[in-house]
This record gives structure tokens, sequence and C-alpha cells, in this order.
């Protein structure tokens, strides 16, 4: 038989069927049933984090709040993988967009192509109160409100087809009994040569967490008036 009719030889077939686990750590169990991509990727996370799988997952319970666990496991592990092609989009520079965000002094959002929040800098947690911390994972517009002057989709339609590189905008801070208000900026970072998207938003407060209030004028005394 030549090499031209021999049949093409099929792929590896990859498991992927959801496997349930039970995990534990300080007497407490959590049954999860995730597909093995996901345990892989927590598995990776664990060992980074220099923890063991059980005090890593009872670590990400204790921070949500919701009702299906699995689920927001998985956004887990997929906003791990968005992270890591940020930490590399700026080689050969050696400087990751997450170092960038997190070292500014004002508030910023690292947004992925879906307007997923990525990460946010210790400015933007101070700004709208360190209590409020939005979780990875999160759309943008579940968190703040955006106001562009044309309508935000069209407006991301633009940064992601590199028709624009920034855009201007108006973001609100919307919670019981307070509104935050400030300008903001959309500055697209395209991958040169790959189809990788990212996006920063720059927040530009009235005010700078921990800047002082502006302090009273020095009343200047008055010179008598003439006789």
């Amino acid at each position: 038989m030549s090499a031209e009719s021999a049949p093409a030889t099929a792929p590896p077939r990859v498991e992927q069927a959801p496997r349930p686990r039970i995990v534990q750590y300080r007497n407490r169990r959590y049954s999860i049933r995730l597909e093995p991509v996901f345990w892989n990727a927590l598995d990776r996370m664990a060992t980074r984090a220099n923890m063991r799988l059980g005090r890593f997952i009872a670590t990400l319970a204790d921070n949500y709040d919701g009702g299906n666990f699995s689920s927001h496991l998985r956004t887990v592990c997929m906003v791990d993988g968005e992270q890591t092609l940020a930490q590399a989009s700026l080689r050969p520079t050696r400087t990751s967009l997450l170092d960038v965000i997190e070292a500014a002094f004002t508030p910023a959002l690292l947004l992925s192509r879906y307007r997923t929040i990525l990460a946010s800098n210790a400015a933007f947690v101070q700004w709208i109160a360190p209590a409020q911390r939005p979780a990875d994972g999160a759309d943008l517009t579940a968190v703040i409100q955006v106001r562009p002057r044309r309508p935000l989709n069209d407006v991301w339609l633009d940064l992601l087809s590199g028709a624009v590189t920034t855009a201007e905008a108006n973001v609100l801070y919307v919670t019981p009994g307070r509104v935050l208000a400030a300008a903001a900026r959309f500055v697209a970072l395209p991958t040169p040569g790959e189809e990788t998207f990212h996006a920063v938003l720059w927040i530009a407060p009235t005010q700078r967490p921990n800047a002082p209030a502006a302090l009273p004028r020095p009343k200047v005394p008055q010179a008598p008036p003439a006789r």
C-alpha cells in the first residue's frame, strides 16, 4: 500500500468527560465534578501558590459566595490562562501587563477581548473601597457603569479591529448611598502577529487614593480702609 493511499492516522483521543473528585482541607470536604483540563489547571495553580490542592480549593471557596462552585472554578482556570497570556504580551521587555498595571498609581483594570476583568490594581480597589474588590472573571459592566460618547459595543469593536487604539469614557461606580464618578480611557493592547488582545481601562478619579484633601487657603490680612 502506497503512502498516499494509507489511511490517515486518527489523532489520539483525549478524555475530557467531567471527573468527580473529593478534596479535603481541615475537616472540610469538597465534592467537585470538573473536566480533566480544569483539574490540571487547578493543580498547576496550587503548586504555583505553594499549596496542596485541598487547601487551594478551600481558599477559593472562602472567597466565593455563589451557587455553582464548579462553574466558578472553571472561570478561575480560564482567567488564570488569560493572565498567563498577559504576562507574556510585552516580551522581550520582561515586564508583564500585570506588573505595569499593579505598579500604577491610578486605578486600572486589565480586560480580555470579551471585556472580562482579568486583574485590578490596588489603586482601583482602594478607589471603590477595600471590601468591594471585583471578582476576577466578572464582566466589566457588572462592576462599573461605562459611558463612552458612542455605544460601548461600537467603541469596543473599534478597539478590537484596530480602527482606534484609545477611547474616552466616563465611569460610575454605584453602591447604596454612594456614587463615584470619574473620567476614564480604554487603551487597546493587541499582540503583533497574534490574535491575542487585551485592553486596559485607566481611571482618573477627581482625587487620588490617599491624596490629602485640599488645604484651605490662608486668609490674607486686609489693610484697613483709608479714612
